[in-house]
């Protein structure tokens, strides 16, 4: 009895140096932010805010505010709600495209310090500006925050698209000889739309590939299963087994494939010259192809499977010679490179100076598994 007596003035007390209580109808959760760079250097963040508000049917909104750092413009934002805005869990930061030319590290690192940010959040790059995409269309009736990071996600669950979480490209920027890949967004009939990857120089966008570029760019870099992925071929190895019903002359083949799992290994044989090979594996479906075609000999799964070979082979040189042209290295050779050397140690202006002359020896097997006359 006597212990409960002394607890209880202990209890009170410590009841009363909690901060007042914060009642859910009068806060604005940030859930997605973009962020702009104007030409006179001040920063335009536009946020968008869900609102827990009776008395109306819409729980989101977006407001933007300027100011000469990143927490100023967020303040002036929040000065455009008579909600409390509470930076909450956000889940999606698109940045403009010429802000990302300029670099993003200054505000990431923001992200990376605050605790009560994931750092399983998405990162993304706006063709235009960060606040073209998140400004509501009249036209469209659409969550833009949640709609972003279904989108997102779902390709990356898909293999599609490299991650796209603030933790991978903090892992990759910080890694010697390795640089990061983002979600490239655009808008499309008034609403998001992804349409590739952006290339990055560390943090500074230098290029960008499409989302077949994209998806095998993610065959280096991961293991991909049950992914879909559109390949564009020459249809003239094919003209014994296509059918016309139109009388058309079609120049290309378009085949969708599911990728049913695709897998590289990279190697460095030659550390003086230096000299990589990169040997990928891949099993696929044929699900539908864009002329009627016929797979009742042997032989024309065999040149398929040639040709798409070759296509890849196509996009893996294709991404090397980016890579060369703008000192980059998204698949990563220089991490092999550097585990290699007797000293372990390799700094990313060592590696440029070394990029542009590296040799790769890229060598596909690709293998066709399901088939049949495909429509």
């Amino acid at each position: 009895m006597k212990k409960l007596l002394f607890l209880l003035p202990s209890v009170i007390f410590l009841t009363s140096c909690l901060p007042p209580a914060q009642e859910l109808e009068s806060l604005a959760v940030i859930n997605t932010r973009g962020v702009d760079r104007l030409d006179n250097g001040d920063i335009e963040t536009t946020l968008l805010v869900y609102r827990f508000d009776q008395q109306t049917s819409q729980n989101y909104d977006t407001v933007s505010g300027v100011g000469k750092t990143l927490k100023g413009a967020r303040e002036k934002a929040a000065n455009n709600i008579n909600f409390r805005a509470s930076p909450g869990q956000i889940n999606t930061e698109i940045y403009g495209y010429e802000t990302a030319e300029q670099g993003i590290l200054h505000f990431m690192n923001g992200l990376v310090r605050d605790s009560r940010v994931s750092d399983t959040m998405n990162i993304a790059i706006s063709t235009e500006d960060a606040k073209d995409i998140l400004n509501q269309d009249d036209s469209t009736n659409i969550d833009i925050g949640n709609f972003l990071e279904s989108l997102i996600n779902k390709e990356v669950d898909e293999g599609t698209l490299p991650n796209a979480s603030l933790y991978t490209f903090s892992s990759t920027y910080g890694t010697p000889g390795h640089d990061p890949v983002l979600p490239l967004l655009d808008k499309k009939e008034g609403r998001p739309n992804l349409i590739g990857i952006g290339y990055f120089q560390k943090d500074r966008i230098v290029d960008s590939g499409d989302m077949t570029e994209a998806t095998i760019l993610n065959t280096l870099q991961t293991t991909i299963k049950n992914t879909p992925l559109e390949i564009t071929v020459p249809i003239e190895p094919f003209i014994e087994s296509i059918y016309h019903p139109d009388g058309s002359d079609k120049s290309e083949l378009t085949v969708e494939l599911t990728v049913v799992k695709g897998k590289s290994h990279i190697k460095l044989l030659d550390i003086n010259q230096p000299l990589f090979e990169v040997n990928t594996k891949i099993r696929a479906d044929v699900n539908e192809t864009s002329i009627i075609m016929a797979f009742s000999e042997e032989k024309t799964i065999h040149r398929l499977e040639a040709e798409i070979e070759k296509k890849f082979l196509s996009h893996f040189n294709q991404i090397l010679d980016k890579s060369k042209e703008h000192l980059i290295d998204p698949i990563g050779f220089g991490r092999y490179y550097r585990i290699n050397k007797p000293s372990g140690l390799l700094t990313d202006e060592e590696w440029k100076k070394i990029l542009p002359d590296i040799q790769v020896d890229f060598n596909i097997d690709l293998d066709i598994e399901n088939y049949g006359t495909i429509m």
